[in-house]
């Protein structure tokens, strides 16, 4: 009885023992909310993927508005001049728009499904994960 006594004197031993017998038990049950904070683990490692969004994002639809910006400038300034130099401007403003559609309408749009996509797909896996507590 002495050897009992003196190895289970202190409360803090005896709830050391039960603190290590319950973790060895949680970690050998692999549950649904370990799993899902493995998989947000692992979207972690893809926030640079969320900075080759954003930066796609501007380097196409920067361009791709101001170029809009700039037609819109010019129509409103042909509205102001004599009737045969504003056609002039009107047409040009015409064909700089259709020229800015042809060239960067595509890239803009595959950008913007590169970038919304990316962040619904993120929302719905973010729906998908357990609620803790």
């Amino acid at each position: 009885m002495g050897i009992w006594a003196s190895l289970f004197s202190s409360p803090s031993v005896i709830k050391k023992a039960a603190d290590g017998i319950y973790n060895g038990v949680d970690a050998a049950i692999y549950t649904d909310q370990e799993k899902a904070a493995g998989f947000m683990g692992m979207l972690k490692g893809y926030e640079p993927f969320k900075i080759a969004q954003r930066l796609l994002m501007l380097v196409i639809w920067l361009p791709f508005v101001l170029i809009f910006l700039l037609c819109a400038g010019m129509y409103v300034t042909a509205g102001f001049m004599e009737m045969n130099q504003g056609a002039i401007l009107t047409n040009a403003a015409m064909a700089l728009a259709a020229m800015n559609i042809n060239t960067l309408g595509t890239p803009a749009t595959l950008s913007s499904v590169f970038y919304f996509g990316g962040g619904a797909l993120e929302g719905v896996v973010g729906r998908m994960k357990p609620k803790s507590g």
